[in-house]
């Protein structure tokens, strides 16, 4: 019997080469699904997911929670792209929403949903 999350790691590996033909980033990137309880800020039950940048290994992390439903999954994986495509313009103790980040959001966004997932 297969389980429900069953379809969000081959969404996420499909999104992930979709995203790097159409939106390439300058580093490797890894995504990863993880428990809600395991992602970084397991203390706001909101955190759908995150990005890292590795500065030792030089590549990019995407986290996303194992339990974001459908109607969530390729816009927090868009959310997540965008910061790693503007992670440059920012520094750690900046708000990594910028004006650029929304920008870029939107054009992956955009380009995501006239795809069929």
């Amino acid at each position: 019997m297969s389980s429900p999350q069953d379809w969000r790691r081959p969404l996420l590996k499909k999104f992930r080469a979709w995203a790097q033909e159409k939106f390439p980033l300058p580093y490797p990137i890894r995504c990863y699904l993880r428990p809600p309880a395991a992602l970084r800020d397991c203390n706001n039950n909101s955190l759908l997911g995150y990005f890292e940048y590795d500065y030792e290994e030089e590549r990019g992390i995407i986290v996303i929670a194992s339990n974001v439903g459908r109607e969530s999954f390729i816009d927090t994986c868009c959310e997540e792209w965008a910061h790693a495509r503007t992670n440059y313009l920012c520094d750690d103790q900046e708000d990594p929403h910028t004006a650029s980040f929304w920008a870029e959001y939107g054009r992956v966004i955009l380009a995501a949903r006239e795809q069929y997932w």
